[in-house]
């Protein structure tokens, strides 16, 4: 039987005169990647990581993101905090931004990767879980969004000999989050969500 596979990389249709052998890779003619029928087993690596990003996502927002050094004076301060100053400031637009970006969007993310995960054997909630999948691909570009925030947050702050400003533990478990959230939605088959009752392949 004749089947017709889709690069995930170039976009190229090829045709298959029989399906490959099981553990078999085919690689496209244009542009040489491998190709898969499948992502192979998209759910269980989904939800690793979006466990890890899970369990990193405390960290990232309980623990200090930067320590600043001001005239011998040393202040942490974490995501919380910052986002508490700028409201105090009067910067309502930038706090919304970064409470956006940096705590509610990765939550939303994370959690919807794992309802997905879930209840992917679950039948009957194969719309709903298109809904999700569609959350999660108009809220996945705010990723570098956050990261951006924070990198400009910390240049305003960077006042050279007056202040320094040295990373902090939740700096690194925040960018893990963005890296394993980023992974996990990259790993996931989208396919999987109306495959309710049947075998991963």
């Amino acid at each position: 039987m004749e089947r017709i596979l889709t690069c995930q990389t170039c976009g190229l249709l090829q045709r298959l005169e029989e399906p490959p052998p099981v553990g078999a890779s085919v690689s496209c003619v244009r542009c040489g990647f491998v190709v898969h029928r499948r992502k192979p087993d998209s759910r269980s690596r989904t939800l690793a990581l979006a466990l890890g990003a899970l369990v990193l996502y405390f960290p990232a927002n309980l623990f200090p993101i930067v320590t600043t050094e001001y005239w011998g004076m040393q202040e942490k301060t974490t995501i919380f905090q910052g986002i508490s100053g700028l409201f105090k400031q009067g910067n309502y637009f930038v706090g919304s931004l970064v409470f956006t970006t940096s705590i509610l969007t990765p939550a939303l993310k994370i959690l919807g990767l794992l309802f997905l995960c879930i209840t992917l054997k679950w039948p009957h909630w194969q719309k709903f879980r298109t809904w999700v999948y569609k959350i999660i691909q108009v809220i996945d570009p705010w990723n570098m969004l956050e990261v951006t925030l924070l990198a400009i947050l910390v240049a305003v702050a960077e006042l050279g000999e007056v202040a320094t400003v040295h990373p902090g533990a939740g700096v690194f478990s925040f960018a893990a989050v963005v890296v394993l959230t980023i992974s996990a939605t990259v790993t996931f088959d989208p396919r999987l969500v109306w495959d309710a009752g049947r075998e991963e392949p």
